[in-house]
């Protein structure tokens, strides 16, 4: 019985690893104060420079469950099975709506949360579809994917709170005194959660912990597979993407900007660091 694998558009994947393993992708909805649209037919650059022009602050939606129930009915009509790795759920709904859907769908489903996000959800959704390919069973799979979770670190780097004010997710005043101390923020990924690493001022505070993560990694573990996902224009991955070369050249690497649905969420200026270690 074959296994097919279904993911979601915050995902970040190349277009030669979709096409190579047939990942089929659920698009989120994104807008502009109007109609929402399935957030795979947005230009990123274009939609990073109308965000950064606009005073409205992009409106995002989960995957309607009916878009999931079609498609799980298509590709379990053969009799083949489906696994469904999706955005964790503290940032998005889309892996409740996938759990719902599973339950309606005719073919046997099973959805997992990644706890993680781009990058990070792309090592377990790859290890899938290589495993997948190869003939593997289900549990297997699962038991690999979990070790993938607990090997995965997820780092955001955040320039500006600007879009989580705007979002309501942290006072306006904050807001306002960390811009006008230049405060920068880094938050890490812990359990599906985001929690503070640190934080400092100016840019250089941003690198320098990003060194620090590095070379805390690199004392006790490899770095294999790498990402780095920005927000903006090509020279907010550049600091990033040297300094990954310099301390962990090994690693595979995807410099790549983010989608739609995680940039409104992190705003303008923001990057994120997505290493998978293995001792």
């Amino acid at each position: 019985m074959s296994i097919k694998i279904v993911t979601d558009s915050s995902v970040q994947l190349t277009s030669a690893e979709i096409e190579q393993y047939d990942i089929q992708i659920v698009p989120l909805l994104v807008g502009f104060g109007g109609e929402l649209v399935p957030d795979t037919t947005v230009s990123r650059e274009d939609f990073d420079r109308q965000m950064a022009a606009s005073d409205l602050l992009p409106t995002t939606s989960q995957p309607p469950i009916g878009a999931f129930v079609t498609l799980y009915d298509e590709l379990t009509a053969d009799g083949s099975q489906v696994l469904s790795l999706h955005i964790t759920e503290t940032l998005s709904g889309t892996v409740n709506a996938a759990r719902q859907a599973a339950q309606l769908a005719s073919g046997d489903v099973t959805v997992v949360d990644s706890q993680s996000a781009d990058r990070g959800m792309a090592f377990q959704v790859l290890t899938a579809a290589r495993m997948a390919h190869a003939g593997a069973d289900l549990a297997t799979i699962l038991a690999k994917i979990d070790v993938i979770r607990r090997q995965t670190h997820v780092y955001l780097f955040v320039d500006t709170l600007d879009n989580l004010v705007r979002g309501g997710r942290v006072p306006k005043i904050a807001g306002v005194v960390t811009n006008l101390i230049k405060l920068k923020f880094v938050f890490e990924l812990v359990d599906g959660k985001l929690k503070l690493y640190t934080r400092g001022r100016g840019k250089k505070a941003l690198i320098k912990a990003q060194t620090q993560i590095l070379n805390e990694l690199a004392d006790v573990t490899r770095v294999e597979s790498a990402g780095i996902s920005y927000v903006g224009d090509d020279e907010v991955a550049a600091a990033p993407h040297a300094l990954m070369m310099k301390v962990a050249p090994q690693a595979e690497l995807l410099v790549e900007r983010t989608s739609p649905i995680i940039a409104t969420h992190t705003g303008v200026g923001a990057y994120a660091l997505m290493l998978y270690v293995v001792d």
